[in-house]
């Protein structure tokens, strides 16, 4: 059993006044019997009220409304966690009754979300891989595995390459990204193998020497049959445990995006993001300083037109 201390603060500047911004926010860690949320706080500019709700993938989901004419915005959650070891699932099973789950649940509609195919992939050429990496005798899980295996080794992090528009033909051409992208392609290949798997966001410690720390970072959740959910990390080729804080599950991406909103006025915007995540409580943990002078301001520029940017998405690309 791990204690984690978390903070997650993201400050946004704008070019001049700005006015109306409005933001739903995924920034409250899950809360199950593996990771059990001890204390959780949302600091927000102004302090506004925010409504939650717990969406259909058991999130809870934020909602605020900062009206008053401001220049910068700063979103800081903060989280005490306690995360239990994950019981693997049993190696002694009957595979055959594995798969013939499997083919039940894809007809389940509490499963359908987690099974849609993007278009790209869509194509033979992905059949005839599946085809090339499956074995008669691989069960959901070890199929699964190999998945995130072939994703690891066939696909280089690589920070710069992509952002959050880069569809998934631009990432198997490039071969490379972040964990964000190491995830979408894992997903569609476990879909396209009729197997249920979701997006997670959330975090990682940097004990484990894994890829992602200092950031938000992705992985995926496969179903596997009289389990249950299980995180498996193609960016880091393992399965998410004690060391894998899990933020926010979805079918993609725009289901757990930590901050998005829209706001009132044509300004430009930049926006600066740091994660504190350790097994001990710092002065980091409980005072977020942001410098000019830091290099981690990412711009965004709105659209010219005095209205509402519509589903004007904050970039907070998963490393």
């Amino acid at each position: 059993m791990f204690k984690y201390y978390l903070t997650h603060s993201t400050h946004y500047k704008y070019s001049n006044h700005i006015q109306e911004n409005t933001n739903r926010v995924c920034l409250y860690p899950y809360n199950d019997m593996i990771q059990q949320l001890v204390s959780h706080k949302l600091e927000i500019t102004g302090n506004p009220n925010v409504s939650t709700h717990i969406d259909e993938f058991n999130n809870r989901v934020g909602f605020f409304n900062y009206i008053p004419p401001h220049k910068e915005m700063t979103i800081t959650s903060k989280a005490e966690i306690i995360l239990k070891g994950i019981n693997l699932p049993n190696d002694e099973v009957d595979i055959m009754s594995e798969w013939a789950k499997i083919n039940d649940i894809s007809k389940d509609i509490d499963y359908m979300h987690f099974l849609k195919i993007e278009n790209f992939f869509a194509k033979n050429k992905f059949k005839k891989i599946l085809n090339e990496l499956r074995s008669e005798n691989d069960s959901v899980l070890n199929f699964s595995k190999v998945l995130c295996t072939y994703v690891n080794k066939n696909f280089k992090y690589k920070k710069g390459v992509t952002n959050i528009n880069s569809s998934l033909d631009e990432v198997w051409k490039l071969k490379s990204g972040v964990c964000q992208d190491f995830t979408n392609i894992f997903i569609q290949l476990l879909r396209l193998s009729n197997i249920p798997s979701r997006y997670v966001s959330g975090y990682v410690f940097s004990k484990g020497g894994l890829i992602g720390a200092g950031a938000t970072h992705a992985w995926a959740e496969v179903f596997i049959p009289f389990y249950g959910w299980l995180g498996l990390d193609p960016t880091n080729n393992c399965v998410a445990d004690k060391y894998h804080i899990r933020l926010c599950v979805g079918r993609n991406y725009e289901d757990c995006s930590p901050i998005k909103g829209v706001f009132k006025g044509n300004e430009k915007q930049s926006m600066k993001v740091k994660v504190y995540l350790d097994t001990k409580r710092n002065s980091k943990f409980d005072k977020v300083e942001f410098n000019d002078s830091e290099n981690q301001s990412q711009p965004l520029v709105t659209k010219p037109f005095n209205s509402f940017q519509k589903n004007l998405q904050i970039v907070q690309q998963q490393q």
